[in-house]
């Protein structure tokens, strides 16, 4: 082969050290096992694709987003106490027998405790010890009680008698409590369900964003974001409107962003199948 033909001869697909801002900015905050929402931004008048979240406890990601979520809202709730509430091994027959047995238990122990002194809003987290049997840790806001009395309806309810009782002295304190619950679970291989709360333990939200996104031709999507704007919008300029959302430069939604949703939305109907 000559000098000039190797000099002309290029890389089909040449590979960089170092890629585009995209590759490495973009979705680094993105659930790796997300799926999308796409659809027309009233507000934006643009094209936008949402990340969906799997919300798996099981996920890194997704895990330590709720953490930090509920350790801010627990905080907020102002909670006075903190309640552990113990199972009586040798009166099931395995673990999970004792979680179903003892799950519902918990508001009835609230129900009770209403009756008699009042307010007793609680937000609970499931954790089970080394060889898998499960207990609960609430953390209350309520008036002062007795741990007697807390101990005794506990062992009515369940037949267990070991209930621990303390007061909460620093408020700051209880977000370092829930991310110490939540962060070191582990696998539980009979639910899913980590936390539940009363009613009016947190605060009504009455806020609502003046932000929306005000969609319309919305598509549910079963791939991931980058896997969507990559495929499908690259290389047109992308803004990430938020750490979920990333909308379509203007003047390009309708002509790419359309074709796309249609596209999906046969694909997923009945009729295609």
């Amino acid at each position: 082969m000559s000098t000039t033909e190797e000099g002309s001869r290029q890389e089909p697909n040449p590979t960089f050290l170092i890629g585009s801002t995209l590759a490495h900015t973009t979705f680094e905050n993105t659930c790796p096992s997300a799926k999308s929402m796409t659809g027309f931004s009233q507000t934006l008048e643009r094209w936008v694709v949402i990340q969906v979240r799997c919300k798996r406890w099981g996920c890194r990601h997704c895990g330590e987003r709720k953490v930090t979520h509920f350790g801010w809202k627990c905080e907020d709730a102002q909670p006075n106490r903190l309640i552990t509430l113990t199972v009586s091994n040798s009166l099931w027959e395995n673990p999970r027998a004792a979680y179903e047995g003892t799950k519902g238990k918990v508001t009835q122990l609230a129900v009770r405790l209403r009756r008699k002194f009042g307010e007793f809003e609680y937000f609970k987290v499931l954790e089970v010890t080394k060889l898998g049997w499960p207990h609960f840790h609430l953390i209350v806001r309520s008036p002062y009680i007795p741990q007697q009395v807390i101990a005794g309806l506990w062992k009515q309810l369940t037949g267990a008698f070991i209930v621990d009782v303390r007061k909460i002295r620093k408020h700051r304190d209880v977000y370092f409590y829930v991310v110490k619950y939540l962060a070191k679970q582990r696998y539980i291989p009979w639910t899913t369900r980590r936390v539940s709360w009363s009613k009016n333990f947190f605060a009504k939200e009455t806020f609502k964003s003046p932000g929306s996104l005000a969609l319309i031709d919305v598509c549910w999507i079963d791939e991931h974001p980058e896997s969507i704007i990559r495929g499908h919008f690259h290389p047109f300029r992308i803004e990430a409107y938020s750490s979920d959302c990333w909308a379509i430069e203007k003047g390009y939604g309708h002509s790419v962003g359309e074709p796309i949703a249609q596209v999906h939305r046969k694909k997923s109907s009945p009729q295609a199948e």
